[in-house]
């Protein structure tokens, strides 16, 4: 599903593709200052907090300076997008609790498009891909972090992996931000087209559905579904298994011993650091400090999920840790 399918469509499913008419106009709108220093002012924001984020804005890092701003005026987003980036697991929820508890959009924008790569950063694409989908539809055009966020949206999409719905979603992202910063739009044009060339091997296919039951079986999903996918897996790499097989013979007469002309596409290595760049850090392994915590202090925080969460999110919050929790036994 494309980046304007989810924003205009009224209705949206997760991970749908397919052709569908929408309109060409930009549905992002200028980030607008004005009306972001006002509420920073209204927050109590002094002189000198206003003064740094005029400098951040002078300096062309808007995002990172309306982030900076928005974190020091509210204290408990600054908390918890703290917690995420230390590698906490309590972040994640604190990130989530705030998302859909505050009244204060411009929070509720930061604390989502956080919780999402909080998400992305520690390997569950999925969650990550709900919660910057709820970002794009619903946030959008309040921050600096809109192309921030289109961008992790795609490249979720991209890690599920959901091959021609992130193609379409880094589509979209490239068009749609022709001023993003350049190390963005470089590794946006470089991930779609090796998610492009991977259409063509039929063992990507079996390598997707193979990190699809991965993290289906961390987060204890191990009903038929998955199991489903375990047998087609089998199948699948039977089927080329006997494919190959069949070239061989075939081609085992051949004069000069002709093979392949061309050897198979190499992914190409992506920039140091390419899937965590922007104003977060490389992310501490929150796996490990959930397998350090003490029962209760997992109790604690299974039972404030419960509690503190509408549905949805609370779901996929127990999904997120149900991987920590199977990725801390490893």
């Amino acid at each position: 599903m494309t980046l304007r399918a989810i924003l205009l469509a009224t209705f949206l499913v997760a991970g749908a593709t397919g052709a569908q008419e929408t309109p060409r106009e930009n549905p992002f709108k200028p980030f607008d200052r004005a009306a972001f220093e006002a509420h920073a002012k209204s927050l109590g924001a002094t002189p000198e907090q206003l003064a740094a984020f005029d400098k951040g804005c002078a300096e062309k890092q808007q995002d990172l300076a309306a982030d900076a701003l928005l974190r020091a005026l509210v204290p408990a987003l600054g908390s918890a997008a703290k917690l995420g980036e230390d590698g906490d697991p309590r972040g994640a929820l604190d990130l989530a609790k705030l998302a859909t508890s505050t009244q204060d959009i411009f929070v509720r924008a930061h604390a989502r498009y956080h919780l999402g790569r909080v998400m992305l950063d520690n390997d569950d694409p999925e969650g990550a891909a709900e919660v910057l989908r709820d970002y794009l539809r619903n946030d959008r055009s309040r921050t600096p972090l809109d192309a921030e966020a289109a961008f992790f949206f795609a490249s979720a999409l991209a890690d599920v992996p959901l091959r021609e719905a992130a193609v379409a979603a880094f589509n979209d992202y490239l068009e749609l931000f022709p001023d993003a910063p350049e190390r963005f739009r470089a590794v946006a044009q470089q991930r779609r087209a090796e998610l492009e060339a991977q259409f063509e091997s039929p063992l990507h296919d079996v390598a997707d559905s193979m990190k699809r039951c991965e993290r289906d079986l961390k987060k204890t999903r191990t009903g038929d579904p998955t199991q489903q996918i375990q047998k087609d897996i089998v199948e699948k790499l039977q089927q080329i298994i006997e494919e190959m097989e069949e070239r061989e013979r075939q081609s085992s007469g051949a004069p000069g011993g002709n093979g392949p002309s061309q050897s198979p596409a190499t992914k190409s290595a992506l920039p140091e650091g390419a899937g965590r760049i922007g104003q977060l850090g490389k992310a501490p392994p929150v796996g490990e400090r959930w397998g350090d915590l003490k029962d209760r202090d997992r109790d604690e925080i299974g039972a404030d999920l419960q509690t503190n969460l509408p549905p949805r999110y609370r779901e996929l919050l127990e999904q997120y840790y149900k991987r920590l929790n199977q990725g801390s036994r490893k």
